[in-house]
C-alpha cells in the first residue's frame, strides 16, 4: 500500500524536493524544472521557496487525493510555501484538484473541483498573459505534465495563493455549492467573521430580486453588510434598481484579476438608468468598488459611491461575491463625512462668514488637512471620476 502511494505521488514528491526516483521521467522533470528560466539565475534557497513542501504533506494524508492520483486523470494546482505562510485557514486540498487534466492553454472559463459538492473554479486570463484560478495566478513556467502508471495524464500548476472555498462555522450545515442567493440566506452559519447580511437580504426579498442572484452563469456580487446600513434612512433607498447596481452579470471578477479603473456593466444599465461598477486598490493595499451612475432619475442620483471591500473573493455556484462596507448608488453623505469617514483623518472645518449678507453672498467652508490626508485625497481623486 505504501508503495502504490509513493508511486502515485512520485510527481509531486519531486517538486517537494524530498527524493528523486531513478527513471527517465523524474530525470526529465528534475531538468525542466532546474532548467527553468525563473529558476536558473537562482540559488538553492530561492527553489527550495517556490517548492511546494506544504501541500505535499496534506495531499499524502488525504486518500481520495492519493487514488486519484494513482488511478485517475486530474489537474492539480499546487501553492507554494510562501503562499501558506501568508494562508491563516485550513486548505482543502480536494478544492485544489479536478478530474480531468488541463494544460494552461486549456483552462477556460471555470473547471470543476473534486471537493465534495463539486464546487467550481474559476478561471481569468489576465490581459498581461497571466492566468488566474480563483483569486491565485498561476506560475507559467513552472507547469507540469506526465503520464502516471495507468497512463493517465495528470497536469500539475503552481500558483501563489491557497484556494479558498466557501466554508461553513459548523459541520453540520450542508454545503451543496450553493448560488448567491442560497448564500445570503445562510449567511450567518458561513465562516464570514462577524460580518451579518440581514438587511440586505430582507431588501432583496422585498424587491423581489432573488431571481438575480438564482440566475445560472457567471457572475460577480456586491453584497454590503449590516453595518453599512447603521444610516437611519438608507436601508429605505435599497429599490430594486439600487440592487441591479451591484450584480456586474456575465463577469467573474476576483480582486487579484481585476482590471482597475475599468468600468464594468451592471445589471442596472438600460434607457432610464445606466450604472457601472469598477474595482481599484489603495496604496495601503485596500481594495475598493466604486458605482458611478452617469445616468440616473428622480429616485437615483447621478454621482460616484465607495465602497471598501471587507471581504473578498468569496466562491459560489454562479460566480464571486464581495462584501462591501456600504452599499452603492445611495448618494448620503456629506463632504465631511465621506473624508472623515475614507480617510481616517478628522477634518477641521472653519466656516468665514462674509460680513454683507446678499443673496449672492454664500457661506464659505475651509477644509483644512495634512500633508498625509491631502495625498490620501489626492490619490482617490486620480482614481474616481465625479459627477458634474
Amino acid at each position: 500500500m505504501f508503495a502504490s502511494r509513493r508511486g502515485a505521488l512520485a510527481a509531486l514528491l519531486l517538486l517537494c524536493c524530498c527524493c528523486f526516483a531513478p527513471n527517465a521521467a523524474v530525470a526529465e522533470l528534475a531538468d525542466k524544472l532546474r532548467d527553468d528560466s525563473e529558476l536558473s539565475q537562482g540559488t538553492a534557497k530561492t527553489f527550495r521557496r517556490i517548492m511546494p513542501v506544504r501541500f505535499y504533506s496534506l495531499l499524502e494524508q488525504n486518500p481520495v487525493a492519493n487514488a486519484t492520483l494513482a488511478l485517475r486523470s486530474c489537474t492539480i494546482f499546487v501553492p507554494t510555501n510562501e503562499a501558506f505562510q501568508r494562508y491563516k485557514g485550513t486548505a482543502q486540498v480536494l478544492y485544489h484538484m479536478t478530474t480531468a487534466a488541463f494544460s494552461q492553454s486549456q483552462l477556460k472559463t471555470s473547471v470543476t473541483s473534486d471537493m465534495e459538492g463539486n464546487p467550481p473554479l474559476y478561471i481569468t486570463n489576465g490581459r498581461n498573459g497571466d492566468i488566474y484560478v480563483n483569486n491565485a495566478r498561476i506560475i507559467p513556467s513552472l507547469s507540469v505534465e506526465l503520464t502516471n502508471r495507468e497512463g493517465k495524464r495528470q497536469v500539475m500548476h503552481i500558483i501563489d495563493e491557497v484556494l479558498e472555498p466557501l466554508t461553513a462555522k459548523s459541520s453540520s450545515t450542508e454545503m451543496n455549492n450553493m448560488d448567491a442567493m442560497q448564500f445570503m440566506r445562510v449567511a450567518d452559519q458561513l465562516n464570514l467573521g462577524n460580518r451579518t447580511l440581514r438587511t440586505y437580504r430582507t431588501q432583496v426579498t422585498m424587491a423581489k430580486k432573488e431571481s438575480l442572484f438564482e440566475s445560472p452563469g457567471f457572475h460577480t456580487f456586491l453584497v454590503p453588510i449590516d453595518e453599512g446600513f447603521k444610516h437611519s434612512t438608507r436601508s429605505g433607498l435599497v429599490d430594486a434598481k439600487v440592487i441591479d447596481g451591484h450584480v456586474i452579470p456575465n463577469t467573474v471578477i476576483f480582486t487579484a484579476a481585476s482590471e482597475h479603473d475599468e468600468p464594468k456593466t451592471s445589471a442596472a444599465f438600460e434607457d432610464q438608468i445606466k450604472v457601472t461598477v469598477s474595482f481599484f486598490k489603495q496604496k495601503d493595499g485596500k481594495m475598493y468598488v466604486k458605482s458611478n451612475t452617469f445616468l440616473g432619475d428622480a429616485k437615483h442620483k447621478e454621482g460616484v459611491v465607495l465602497a471598501e471591500i471587507v471581504k473578498a473573493n468569496i466562491p459560489i455556484k454562479n460566480g464571486v461575491v464581495h462584501l462591501i462596507h456600504r452599499p452603492l448608488m445611495i448618494i448620503d453623505t456629506t463632504v465631511t463625512q465621506f473624508l472623515q469617514n475614507n480617510f481616517g483623518c478628522n477634518v477641521s472645518i472653519a466656516k468665514i462668514n462674509q460680513k454683507k449678507k446678499t443673496k449672492n453672498q454664500m457661506k464659505r467652508n475651509v477644509f483644512y488637512v495634512n500633508s498625509n490626508l491631502f495625498n490620501k485625497i489626492n490619490h482617490f481623486l486620480t482614481h474616481t471620476q465625479t459627477s458634474q
